[in-house]
């Protein structure tokens, strides 16, 4: 009588070879970037349904709930307009429509500072949601800045009623203010990206997001023009005028008001500073994918 042969343990390489045939993978490895960056396109519905319902729940717990979307930065434009339009009337020099000016900027630089803000955050605010399920965590990231994007249109209509209020006429060139947000949407999110890897693995990092983003807003030109105060700095200021912050506003603002100029090569460069940051910002993002919420 033959006895049955005695099974040959397998090698490690053995055994991952028969685990890949099978579409079986290490828990908690890092895939590899195409099949993750596929795997984030099919998880596109659950991505948007995150952000509609983290939008809709801000601020519901207050008696104004969505209101405060369009409120917050109407109040920090009658904030700036009695100080650098009334008290401080030097900062209007060079500019021919203040409160046009400021609103754009305002508002403008409030999604971009809240998306920074909230970007940082994606992780350890859905801490549960990444040790409880398994999916790219990049959809994270990509939904907090998303809703930053949905709240951010009821602020935009009422940013054209104001500047149509003041008497601006609509051209074909206000069209020119969607590639602008679109540029804006993308240096956003691949901003967040890095912070958001960088957050999750040092939290008290996060704290110190806000406090650069309110020095960003000081040195963009929200509330003053950047091309008349560098004038007397020499290279500097023609390199304040250019970084990213300034340089999306000019854009956005050369759409709508006549008197600010954005050539093809701002334009080039706007593109060339999302494209970077977000492409770079998503790889540096991808490649901590196996240690979130597990840190």
């Amino acid at each position: 009588m033959q006895l049955p042969s005695r099974p040959v343990p397998l090698s490690s390489a053995a055994a991952a070879a028969l685990a890949s045939r099978h579409g079986l993978r290490k828990l908690g490895a890092r895939p590899r970037l195409g099949p993750y960056t596929v795997s984030l396109w099919r998880r596109r519905d659950f991505t948007w349904v995150l952000a509609t319902s983290d939008a809709y729940g801000k601020n519901q717990g207050s008696y104004l709930g969505q209101l405060w979307g369009v409120l917050k930065p109407l109040l920090q434009v009658g904030v700036f307009y009695l100080i650098f339009g009334i008290l401080i009337t030097g900062t209007r020099q060079g500019i021919d429509d203040f409160l046009s000016y400021l609103v754009i900027g305002t508002f403008l630089f409030e999604f971009i500072a809240s998306g920074l803000n909230n970007g940082g955050r994606a992780i350890a605010s859905k801490i549960k949601l990444v040790r409880a399920l398994e999916f790219p965590r990049a959809v994270l990231p990509i939904s907090v800045t998303l809703t930053e994007m949905i709240m951010m249109w009821p602020a935009m209509v009422i940013m054209i009623v104001i500047v149509l209020v003041k008497g601006h006429t609509p051209t074909w060139s206000w069209l020119a203010l969607i590639p602008a947000l679109l540029l804006i949407y993308a240096f956003v999110l691949g901003c967040g990206f890095f912070l958001a890897r960088i957050v999750s693995a040092t939290p008290d990092l996060g704290n110190l997001v806000p406090i650069l983003t309110q020095m960003a807003r000081y040195v963009a030109g929200v509330f003053f023009s950047l091309e008349v105060l560098a004038s007397g700095f020499g290279l500097l200021g023609q390199v304040a005028i250019y970084e990213p912050f300034a340089l999306y506003l000019t854009l956005a603002r050369s759409a709508i008001l006549p008197e600010i100029q954005a050539g093809w090569g701002a334009w080039g460069l706007g593109l060339a500073y999302s494209m970077v940051t977000l492409v770079s910002g998503y790889i540096f993002f991808w490649l901590a994918e196996a240690r979130y919420g597990r840190d």
